[in-house]
């Protein structure tokens, strides 16, 4: 038997992370991390030139996967009650759309994405999470009003540079 959460409260226009707070990628990150040669996908990006061959593999392993990607019910539940909502993601925007597309809900209320190719680097990196959150804070502003922003992720460290950058914070938990 199944608890019954309370729903969360997101407020009208969050701002979320994708892989692990609106759906599960079923990617085997560690066979994919072998095949690259790297221990972890962002050393991707201080190889030469960014290696585009490999983003495209990383891609194409994110894409297949948001195919049959199972929702994080509680956030997806949340995300039914908001005017309109942000994804900043480490992962491809086209791994977004196809998950999106299964979810029409979900398509009909984000204003925007900013992935991987808009971040050009690590999301880890504050600098470039901070640029990409400030382009979701435009996209959500008419939805927002002057209610608080709320990011919600499964990271550590988007938590802590999204609350530096003045939102409310919603821990995922893998569980959710």
């Amino acid at each position: 038997m199944s608890a019954v959460l309370p729903q969360l409260d997101l407020g009208p226009a969050p701002i979320v992370d994708f892989d692990g707070t609106v759906a599960r990628l079923p990617v085997d990150w560690d066979a994919l991390r072998r095949q690259l040669g790297v221990s972890r996908i962002a050393e991707l990006w201080t190889r030469s030139q960014a290696d585009e061959e490999a983003w495209k593999v990383v891609s194409a392993a994110e894409y297949e996967a948001a195919l049959v990607a199972q929702p994080v019910g509680s956030i997806v539940d949340a995300l039914a009650g908001v005017a309109g909502f942000a994804v900043l993601t480490s992962n491809s925007v086209a791994a977004v759309d196809a998950f999106c597309d299964r979810h029409p809900a979900l398509r009909e209320r984000m204003s925007v994405v900013i992935g991987r190719e808009m971040l050009r680097g690590p999301k880890t990196d504050f600098g470039r999470f901070s640029a990409g959150f400030a382009v979701c804070l435009e996209a959500t502003a008419g939805d927002r009003g002057d209610a608080e922003t709320v990011y919600a992720g499964d990271q550590h460290y988007e938590l802590d540079f999204a609350h530096r950058l003045g939102a409310r914070t919603i821990m995922v938990e893998r569980d959710a």
